[in-house]
């Protein structure tokens, strides 16, 4: 039966870690309820490893074995849990980087308070130009992209307003008629409205950049560890997958100053980095000890 409460536990909490990994790498919007999802889906995998972690003790103690039933000598060791590690690996770093894609400083302050108060993002049509349109650099199918300061009429809750939106972007050089995408609060006039580039794309760069070093890290992995040396990794012992629970512990909150609080994007990136480290310090430190 303990063998059984040791396999069922260490499902649960590869599935759970596998759910928190998969949405932590989602560009969610910078909401409230957005954090609070990533938090309880760590709270759960957190506690689905300390069941784990208490039925493989008390499993040892009565002469069991740790994540599995019982080791037998004749057993071929499978390339499902290696695959499985080579995948969660680079995606638990890829979510600690992502963590750290997104607006930040002041811009970051105005697009947590729009999301706050129910902002949304709606194209809107150019009435007129206040400043001289600028070229961005940036060229769509032979078409040079402008930036310029427009004047929009956003339709508030208590009535549409004139307002300024600073750095607005068009295809071409923007006239009247054109539309800009424009974020802003309904419930909230006086939090103005600002150019919304590409949704929760903002960083798109950097986002196809992690998404692309991750998968190609989990294909071209999965033939690098070993399947003994994995298996047998897996067998719990406090003092070795403790200290590694530790280490992963440590990438968490490394993240949390960044979830709770506006970091720069330097501090950001750093506690990002920082944390995407700790998944391979863990396995290293693992690895060595067994």
């Amino acid at each position: 039966m303990s063998s059984v409460l040791t396999r069922v536990t260490g499902i649960l909490m590869v599935a759970a870690v596998s759910v928190t990994l998969i949405v932590g790498i989602l560009p969610l919007p910078p909401r409230a309820e957005s954090r609070d999802l990533r938090l309880a889906l760590v709270g759960c995998s957190l506690l689905c490893a300390l069941m784990w972690m208490t039925v493989s003790v008390r499993s040892r103690r009565a002469g069991g074995v740790g994540l599995d039933k019982p080791v037998r000598p004749a057993r071929h060791s499978s390339r499902g849990l290696p695959v499985l590690l080579a995948v969660l690996l680079p995606l638990a770093s890829g979510a600690a980087l992502v963590q750290a894609v997104g607006p930040d400083g002041e811009q970051g302050r105005w697009v947590s308070e729009v999301y706050a108060a129910g902002g949304s993002v709606r194209e809107v049509p150019v009435e007129r130009t206040v400043s001289e349109p600028w070229p961005t650099g940036v060229n769509v199918n032979g078409v040079d992209e402008y930036a310029a300061d427009v004047v929009v009429t956003l339709p508030f809750d208590d009535g549409s307003r004139r307002t300024t939106v600073r750095g607005a972007r068009t295809l071409g050089v923007p006239d009247e008629g054109n539309t800009v995408t424009v974020m802003y609060a309904p419930g909230r006039p006086g939090l103005g409205g600002r150019y919304h580039d590409s949704g929760f794309f903002d960083s798109g760069a950097a986002l196809l950049w992690i998404w692309a070093v991750a998968f190609f890290v989990a294909v071209f992995g999965s033939g690098l560890f070993d399947r003994d040396a994995v298996h047998s990794a897996r067998r719990f012992r406090g003092d070795v997958h403790g200290m590694a629970a530790l280490v992963l512990c440590l990438g968490v909150l490394l993240l949390l100053p960044g979830a709770f609080f506006q970091t720069s994007t330097w501090a950001g990136w750093l506690l990002a980095l920082a944390s995407a480290c700790t998944p391979w310090l863990a396995l290293t430190w693992v690895i060595r000890r067994t």
